[in-house]
């Protein structure tokens, strides 16, 4: 593989002789391919066609290009041109970027059309498309990032990937390649070749079918290693642009929690703190941009996701119940306020993202420059600028300033001898200002797409917040976003990955049924209704018969292989791995249901990966730590039964406890942790462990005692 890789870099270096790198941090994230059925007209932009926010942005440029589909494009190649595939989102400043200086410009579009057909994709409709070339970019550049451009032979198979391009860039790109092509294609084949395998390599797993016991030492050996990596001060990762990742931020609580660490919750507790009061976090109107590009979480890329926000309900939600902290209360409703008004459709589903840009550009919807911060201000300007962490002699980008909440409310207090009401009426005021300068701007373009797997992150983050604040608002807003996926998403057995212009459309891939099947699993557990539990059933089984793979444990992310390789993947990225989320779907439902097929299935898989748990590597699979940790360390079974169970499951599940498998009933059930143990007019709680249960006991008080030893 290294010497793949390294004649792989060797020729990109002498195809290009100067490397284009990407600015943009690669973070990657799979889905499915889709094909049209109908034929394109390949001497014209047929993007006016699709529903895609992303795909229509570009219908209007000169460029005829035409959306993906594998097959229509090797039978209508008739003069065997080069493919040009050009991948991003709608949300994507340097997509936006990359369009100006050189999708829309005349010269740059008549070489295109004369020597390429030309593709756009949807990263979010095919996820699968971009993983494909997206690894082939990394193998041979090193690198990543969107826009992500690469130019293909025929068949598909590439042979340049880089990411953003000026127009100068891009037609020396273009014409060496191109007459590499002319003169000596045999060259460019057997570079392709050597590509083909490197990416079917990488999608290839060896493993042992040894039974390993886990250990809890396997984990503090690699949080040791990781830990060297955290940046003390601020939180997160020591890196010079900053996401939140939410999936590490869970793996690090239950982590704490289970080895009583007072360091590490420490660290967990003020980095949430400071990524609350930070710039990452928009201070007026909730919600979290994608990530800053600074170290100190202040100056964020300006983009909202639905996955980010989905998942740090969840985060937050779970902070809270350990923590008590009620900032991070606040951040939860403010974003849960934010979703329902900027990005919910009116039957309950989620649209995608929200866009860093306006006619302005990135950012401008949401930043000020000095003079309108002081007529906002008024008479309290050092109140207000000390409030909003502004000092208004550092602006960024020379004239603009973005708010972050002051760390310390109290010595605000103190220092301008406040109480607290005071200061909240004159912040109240400071919000109506700013909000009345924001409404003669532009909004940002929403990508209305919503996307199966994303709203059900978003399900499983409202769940959990229903648990730690005990708020309906929550549970409601769950059901109808989990109705919405049944009634439009979900065809028979088979889900959908993304439904726009009223129409689902892209069949599922694993990501879409591992998030839909862990969504029902959270809300069978704190309603006890059966059929949230026989839905994640059947859709395990569609998952099985669709995505099993005979190699290997692991899932493969689409039914049939993408281009050229199948994919599997196992690591996290900035949602969790499709892979770990379906091991642990499969371990929840054979401890519920009490199948030995699903808690094998998801002991092989775990045992592949323990493999990876090394010298740092455990931070990308942190996921896989979470249920590693179930087997490593001490887990309970809790069942509630009886007529008030759902009551009485609402004030357990305000609790932080990672290490319990909770079922309730309401009624008598032949279920294995539940059958024997119900008793009319009666409700118990029952704590066991290996199905060894302890006495019974009537109030939450009793069973968490129970828990504790």
């Amino acid at each position: 593989m290294n010497r793949l890789f390294s004649a792989t870099v060797t020729f990109f270096y002498f195809l290009t002789k100067t490397r284009v790198v990407s600015i943009i941090p690669s973070f990657l994230m799979i889905s499915i391919f889709f094909s049209c059925s109908t034929q394109p007209q390949l001497n014209q932009n047929n993007l006016n066609l699709e529903s895609s926010s992303y795909l229509i942005q570009h219908s209007k440029n000169p460029i005829h290009w035409q959306r993906w589909n594998e097959n229509l494009y090797r039978n209508s190649n008739k003069e065997d041109k080069l493919l040009v595939v050009s991948i991003g989102y709608s949300s994507c400043h340097w997509c936006h970027v990359m369009e100006k200086e050189t999708f829309e410009d005349e010269e740059v579009a008549n070489y295109m059309n004369d020597k390429f057909i030309s593709i756009k994709v949807d990263r979010e409709e095919n996820p699968e498309i971009d993983n494909i070339y997206m690894t082939a970019t990394q193998m041979m550049t090193g690198s990543g990032g969107w826009p992500l451009n690469v130019v293909c032979l025929p068949d598909g198979r590439p042979v340049y990937g880089g990411t953003y391009h000026t127009k100068e860039q891009w037609l020396e790109v273009l014409g060496k390649i191109q007459k590499l092509y002319e003169n000596d294609k045999k060259q460019l084949y057997g570079f392709a070749e050597k590509v083909e395998k490197g990416i079917q390599e990488v999608n290839r797993f060896e493993y042992t079918k040894e039974a390993k016991a886990f250990e809890p030492k396997l984990l503090r050996d690699e949080m040791a290693y990781w830990s060297r990596e955290w940046d003390t001060i601020y939180g997160g990762e020591q890196q010079s642009q900053k996401f939140i990742t939410p999936v590490k931020f869970n793996y690090i609580q239950q982590y704490q929690f289970l080895n009583n660490d007072l360091d590490i919750a420490t660290y967990f507790e003020q980095a949430l703190s400071t990524i609350a009061n930070s710039g990452i976090f928009d201070q007026l109107e909730g919600g979290f941009f994608r990530y800053t590009v600074d170290p100190k979480w202040e100056i964020p890329h300006f983009e909202k996701m639905l996955y980010d926000n989905g998942q740090l309900l969840t985060l937050f939600a779970n902070g809270y119940k350990q923590f008590q902290n009620p900032l991070f209360k606040t951040r939860v409703y403010q974003t849960f306020a934010f979703l329902k008004k900027r990005m919910e459709n009116s039957k309950g589903g989620f649209f995608a993202a929200i866009d860093a840009d306006n006619d302005e550009g990135e950012g401008r919807y949401y930043v000020f420059n000095s003079e309108e911060i002081k007529k906002v201000a008024g008479d309290d300007l050092l109140l207000c600028t000390d409030f909003y962490r502004i000092n208004l002699d550092k602006p960024f980008e020379d004239s603009f300033f973005h708010l972050q909440q002051n760390k310390n409310p109290k010595g605000i207090l103190e220092k301008f001898a406040l109480s607290e009401d005071e200061l909240s009426k004159k912040r109240q005021g400071w919000e109506k200002q700013f909000e009345i300068i924001k409404q003669q701007r532009e909004f940002p373009l929403i990508d209305n797409k919503i996307i199966t797997s994303w709203n059900a992150q978003l399900i499983t983050g409202l769940v959990s917040a229903y648990e730690a604040f005990k708020d309906e608002a929550f549970l409601i807003q769950a059901k109808e976003t989990y109705g919405f996926i049944q009634s439009n998403l979900l065809k028979g057995k088979q889900l959908w990955h993304t439904f726009q212009d009223e129409e689902a459309k892209i069949e599922g891939n694993l990501e879409d049924y591992a998030f839909t099947i862990e969504a029902a699993l959270a809300l069978y557990k704190n309603t006890g209704d059966l059929d949230y539990l026989n839905q994640a059933e059947e859709l395990t089984k569609t998952t099985l018969q669709k995505f099993e793979t005979t190699e290997n444990p692991f899932f493969t992310f689409t039914e049939d292989p993408v281009l050229f390789s199948k994919i599997i993947s196992v690591d996290d990225n900035v949602i969790p791995s499709s892979n770990a989320v379906m091991a642990e779907n499969l371990w929840l439902l054979g401890e519920l249901l009490g199948s030995k097929k699903y808690s094998t299935k998801a002991q092989e898989m775990l045992e592949s990966m323990a493999s990876y748990f090394s010298e740092g590597r455990g931070s990308d699979y942190s996921k896989w730590a979470q249920l590693i940790a179930k087997k490593a360390y001490t887990l309970k079974e809790v069942v509630i039964v009886g007529p008030n169970a759902v009551k009485l499951a609402q004030e357990f599940q305000m609790h932080y406890l990672p290490n319990v498998v909770f079922q309730l009933s309401e009624v008598a059930s032949d279920l294995p942790l539940l059958e024997e143990r119900y008793f009319e007019n009666e409700t118990l709680i029952y704590v066991c462990e290996n199905k060894v249960c302890l006495r019974p006991v009537k109030t939450v008080k009793e069973a968490l005692k129970q828990i504790k030893g």
